[in-house]
């Protein structure tokens, strides 16, 4: 029996090729917004231990590194809201790939419902012309075996 070939076969190979590179740039947006949430975190933490170090200084001390301390504050709160606007982007990129994903996925998934229909399409025939040589070579072997004078075939 000869072997299945299927005529849009390099169609699935690119539609698998293109959900695993979706699913490579997801993980990779997955990775770059940990970091930025990794950032912002370590950032505020920051903030947060100097806050603590400054009240815990007795008052007269404090002022003098409090107004510098509140200039640089300012500047930490822009850089943060720079940081979740990027998460933000990041996200929004994260969505459309999915989507883009989903519909890869589905692409993939009934490419491939349509070639095991193919495939069982070919068993069927394979197997219907394989009965047909079955049965002319047991109409051949009757027919000679009937004739006058000629020989049996054995079985």
């Amino acid at each position: 029996m000869k072997r299945f070939t299927w005529r849009l076969q390099r169609v699935l190979d690119i539609a698998v090729q293109r959900e695993e590179s979706l699913r490579n740039e997801i993980a990779l947006l997955n990775h770059r917004i940990f970091q930025v949430k990794q950032e912002i975190l370590a950032r505020r933490e920051a903030v947060r231990r100097l806050l603590d170090c400054l009240a815990r200084q007795p008052l007269a001390e404090r002022l003098g590194e409090q107004t510098l301390i509140m200039a640089c504050a300012s500047v930490e709160h822009r850089i943060l809201q720079g940081l979740h606007a990027r998460q933000s982007e990041l996200e929004n990129q994260r969505a459309a790939k999915m989507q883009d994903f989903f519909q890869a996925r589905r692409a993939r998934q009934t490419l491939e419902r349509i070639r095991e229909e193919a495939r069982q399409r070919y068993l069927k025939e394979q197997a219907r012309l394989e009965q047909i040589q079955f049965d002319e070579s047991a109409h051949v072997a009757f027919a000679r075996a009937r004739r006058p004078g000629a020989m049996a075939v054995p079985a």
